[in-house]
């Protein structure tokens, strides 16, 4: 048999090899492979830290890995949406061995300035809370079918806490002689939060037309409940030898005063993340006084 016989009985014998193989192979190769694929969950999310201007998150994801053969994860996407607004996008290139049969456990972690937040969805200012919905995808090399995405998506609610605010209600003239005055100091505490913030400590210094009418240091002071708001009201004596007598005069007068009120509140709350804090308070206006 010449070499240019045999060349064309190999050319003839070939077609007839691969389907005799073919034959031989799974019916469906394609899902026999896809049920060897890993499975990707997401094992638990939670918050690492919270204050009043920065949330932390983690979410761990699981891969469930059923070959014999260890895999590489070689990144991932993640798209977490607020209110069903996409606010946080982004890649990481986080590259790790997966165990084999088994499963292996990745955390994504991010982090959220709430100034962001309410600048780039200003109908979230004032809520106590915002749902979220996190879509992570995972790029692993899987035997044989190369690199793939494999997309997992979680949803939860994301606290939006907010300082309590601290304002004059009101000012009332309890009892008035030609010596002293006494009054009542009526401050405002606004919890918009959805926790109790307990008052611990209130320093403060009330100047009325120009003038230190009161500073005063004020321990346990009740607490105010979830978005609600308590009126502390505070004993206010004024002596008019010291601040003069033309005082008599304008506590007996309807003109309105101008005020300004500020200092410092030491709360806590009772979101265990957040815990202790305190809060400087300043504002002024005016207001007249009631009797």
């Amino acid at each position: 048999m010449t070499h240019t016989t045999k060349l064309r009985l190999s050319s003839l014998l070939l077609p007839g090899l691969l389907i005799a193989l073919t034959a031989c192979a799974p019916i469906d190769v394609k899902q026999a492979l896809q049920n060897q694929s890993p499975k990707v969950s997401v094992a638990g999310q939670r918050l690492t830290s919270l204050n009043f201007e920065r949330v932390n998150l983690a979410f761990d994801l699981q891969v469930d890995n059923p070959n014999p053969i260890g895999l590489t994860l070689g990144g991932m996407d993640y798209d977490l949406k607020l209110a069903g607004h996409s606010f946080a996008t982004g890649n990481q290139d986080q590259k790790m061995q997966l165990a084999a049969s088994g499963p292996s456990h990745i955390e994504l972690p991010l982090s959220l300035a709430f100034a962001e937040i309410y600048q780039g969805l200003k109908e979230l200012q004032g809520k106590s809370e915002v749902p979220y919905e996190l879509t992570t995808g995972l790029l692993i090399d899987v035997p044989l079918l190369g690199k793939l995405r494999y997309p997992v998506t979680t949803k939860g609610v994301l606290p939006l806490p907010q300082l309590p605010k601290v304002s004059l209600k009101n000012l009332t003239v309890q009892k008035i002689n030609l010596t002293s005055a006494t009054l009542a100091l009526g401050l405002q505490v606004d919890n918009p939060n959805a926790f109790n913030v307990a008052l611990d400590r209130l320093r403060y210094e009330l100047t009325v037309n120009g003038k230190r009418w009161a500073s005063a240091d004020k321990a346990s002071l009740g607490s105010v409940r979830e978005q609600q708001q308590n009126t502390l009201t505070l004993p206010l004596t004024l002596n008019f030898m010291e601040l003069g007598s033309g005082l008599y005069s304008l506590l007996t007068s309807s003109q309105p005063l101008d005020y300004r009120i500020n200092g410092t509140l030491d709360a806590s709350s009772a979101n265990a993340l957040i815990g202790k804090f305190n809060m400087p308070f300043d504002n002024s206006g005016n207001i007249k006084l009631s009797r």
